[in-house]
């Protein structure tokens, strides 16, 4: 155990919390005097809502109440610290300020023990408050916002970063996410991150902590002026003076007139500029972008975390890099990966490659569908209304050039776009590429050039978050196995759409829509005047229509012409067939929408047509996809009874589909 010295009442082995959330005032526990309550919780019974309510836990055994932690939790007498100690100097400087310098609202607790397997390395444990994350966001993580995040590392305690920092544990006490036993593998991956790709030299951080320190930091200084002549002279005009303000000068003239690396050493001594007064930086993991190393490598550690955590949507998965401004207050919807291309494709390649993202950032299980969609609006004569947004491919190779957009040559356009399609579907299926076991750009690419600048922007185009639903809650009066669930679309227009439920109550509609007209769906959403009802004949006006029955809904997902002549719809087709998706282009498209229940939403012209007069009212929950045929029950969903189980099934995927 550590040789900090804490005050008698006050055991080193115990963790420490805050004992409000947002007060400067924190408790401290040993092992033995914490025993949790939970205090009772009420789950939400809302339909997007999966994770519960946030909840305290309340401590029965006596707390010791430190306030003014910063002089209270003390070093203790230096001399007698190393003397004691088997830690380093630097590893212990650094968990004193992990008790000062830490962000007291992020950071619940933090605590440390020897390894029982190995006395010579010391188990380092952050808890690390999760209530400020929205709950759409926190599902997509598969983060339960009620609980702590606890993060356990292991460090050396004499080589400290001179030996790689060991990930041990990132996981929740909770039962959100059984199938992860607790176990949150998406913030992992940022965290391991960070311990494997920022390399923090001994010496970056010793020079570092001595910034705040002036003593330390004039005899680094002296030390790194290599002229003993003028490691003299600076001798004399500091040591008498002690003047900060003319060391920075001396420092700035010793780093214009020094190479490179002596130059960035010496740029370790300075203040740092605005005293972390920035309200609005940006932490990549790149060094020159983290949070500045003075209050030592954990507290640096916190700080980069903690601006992680409060900006899950709107940096890049795989990079950090902002996709988003911070100063646009537009809401993301779900994960995001910038524009670079290595990043794309390294996202496409997680899954083989045993890197998870959360589900909700790629879609690549619905892949195979979205190139069968585009590739209908390609192929379709309408293509010049229905092909929205028009494809715009960014050369991979150089990004400031453009290979092809709406500027272009129409014809000329059209005629390559169905060409990369064309030999992009030849590979069978996209979802099965992981078997490969190669990279998916490359596979793409070998079909044709301009493949994967193709594929980059299919995907990031899409705006839905889809999950296959898993088999045991497929519904079965539908006959297909080809079932996805939409969790997400535009992120202010499902808050507003959960608003109105709650005061309105909701309902639901299937909606059908030839398979040429779904590739604009499914990035404008539904649309007045976009889709094929309103293209068959708008016989009640204008409006999104819409059916409780399934039957009459599939009468508008008619095959397209190009495929060649017109097949009828045979009940006796087995739609389940495996046939892969891109070998059979032939298929249907059918939703399943909620609908705000209220008569100045909707219209009932008859018992199965209606018509809705405000897109945001109406939300796709459910795409169902058939080949050939579509063979089904007479499945209608507007009796209470149906809808009451249609949203159980939506309250029972928002808790398993992220």
């Amino acid at each position: 155990m550590s040789s900090i010295n804490y005050p008698p009442s006050i055991s080193p082995t115990g963790l420490v919390y805050l004992s409000e959330h947002q007060s400067n005032e924190i408790s401290i526990l040993s092992d033995n005097e914490r025993t949790p309550k939970s205090v009772d919780q009420n789950e939400e019974n809302d339909q997007d809502e999966g994770i519960q309510d946030e909840f305290q836990i309340v401590y029965e055994e006596q707390i010791t109440s430190v306030k003014s932690i910063n002089k209270t939790i003390s070093i203790g007498n230096t001399t007698n610290s190393k003397k004691d100690s088997h830690f380093h100097p630097l590893l212990e400087n650094d968990i004193k300020d992990i008790f000062s310098k830490a962000s007291t609202n992020f950071l619940a607790g933090f605590s440390y023990e020897s390894v029982t397997e190995d006395s010579s390395s010391s188990m380092l444990t952050f808890h690390f408050y999760t209530d400020y994350i929205e709950i759409e966001t926190a599902c997509q993580w598969q983060i339960c916002h009620s609980k702590p995040l606890i993060c356990q590392i292991l460090v050396h305690n004499e080589t400290y970063l001179d030996q790689n920092v060991i990930i041990k544990h990132i996981y929740q006490t909770c039962e959100c996410h059984p199938e992860n036993a607790n176990k949150v593998p998406f913030i992992e991956r940022l965290i391991r991150d960070y311990f494997e790709r920022v390399h923090i030299t001994m010496e970056t951080l010793r020079l570092s902590r001595a910034a705040f320190e002036p003593d330390l930091r004039l005899k680094y200084f002296l030390e790194l002026v290599s002229d003993k002549s003028k490691r003299t002279q600076y001798e004399e005009l500091l040591l008498t003076t002690n003047d900060q303000s003319l060391l920075d000068e001396l420092l700035d003239y010793e780093i214009l007139g020094s190479n490179t690396a002596m130059a960035k050493k010496l740029g370790l001594l300075k203040l740092p500029r605005g005293n972390f007064s920035n309200e609005n930086p940006h932490y990549g993991l790149n060094v020159k972008n983290l949070p500045n190393l003075n209050y030592g490598y954990l507290v640096q550690f916190c700080k980069y975390f903690e601006y992680r955590m409060r900006n899950l949507n709107s940096l890049c998965v795989m990079c950090g890099k902002r996709t988003l401004d911070l100063i646009d207050q537009k809401q993301i919807s779900k994960p995001t990966i910038c524009d670079d291309y290595t990043c794309f494709s390294d996202a496409m390649d997680s899954k083989f490659r045993d890197d998870p993202l959360p589900p909700s950032i790629f879609s690549i299980e619905i892949a195979d569908f979205l190139l069968l969609l585009v590739y209908a609006a390609v192929h379709s004569n309408r293509y010049e209304l229905i092909l929205d947004p028009y494809p715009k491919l960014i050369n991979p190779y150089n990004t400031s050039t453009t290979l092809l957009d709406q500027h272009g040559n129409q014809q000329q356009n059209i005629h390559e776009l169905r060409n990369i399609i064309d030999q992009i579907m030849t590979m069978g299926s996209i979802t099965q590429y992981e078997a490969a076991k190669i990279s998916l750009r490359s596979m793409i690419e070998l079909k044709h050039p301009w493949g994967f600048s193709f594929f980059h922007w299919l995907m990031g185009t899409n705006r839905y978050h889809f999950s296959l639903i898993p088999e045991k809650y497929q519904i079965k009066d539908i006959n297909t196995k080809y079932q996805y669930f939409i969790k997400h679309e535009d992120i202010v227009k499902h808050v507003n759409f959960k608003k109105l439920r709650a005061e309105k109550g909701s309902i639901f509609a299937f909606h059908g829509s030839p398979q040429e007209n779904w590739h604009s769906i499914l990035r404008s959403g539904l649309q007045i005047g976009k889709g094929g009802y309103l293209i068959n004949g708008a016989a009640y006006g204008a409006g999104i229509y819409a059916s409780p029955s399934f039957q009459f809904s599939t009468l508008y997902t008619r095959v397209s012409r190009f495929y060649g002549p017109s097949t009828q719809f045979h009940h006796d087709i087995d739609s389940t067939a495996e046939i892969p998706p891109l070998k059979k282009r032939r298929w249907s498209c059918i939703a399943l929408c909620e609908i705000i229940n209220s008569p100045d939403v909707y219209k009932k012209h008859t018992n199965d047509i209606w018509t809705i007069q405000d897109p945001n009212l109406i939300c796709t929950r459910f795409i169902f996809f058939f080949s050939t045929g579509i063979n089904t029950k007479n499945l209608r969903v507007d009796a209470e009874s149906e809808a009451s189980q249609i949203r159980a099934l939506i309250h029972t995927l928002n808790n398993i589909a992220c």
